[in-house]
């Protein structure tokens, strides 16, 4: 559970201002979630913003080792 918490806490690092308004907003959304499938819904759409974020950093390191060479 640390672990997951200290990777989330890295991994919103890379989340641009607008993307972790959202994500705080779906997180709101999940303490008011009615049923599991709900909470789902939210976890997963949190899951998603942050991969592209790292999908997003990734592209800019491999282009900024490209431009160093």
């Amino acid at each position: 559970m640390i672990k997951e918490v200290k990777k989330m806490i890295v991994e919103k690092g890379l989340l641009t201002k607008e993307e972790q308004d959202i994500v705080a907003k779906l997180e709101t959304e999940m303490l008011s979630a009615l049923t599991l499938a709900h909470l789902n819904f939210y976890k997963n759409e949190i899951k998603m913003i942050i991969s592209q974020a790292k999908r997003r950093h990734q592209f800019f390191l491999n282009y900024s080792k490209e431009l160093n060479v």
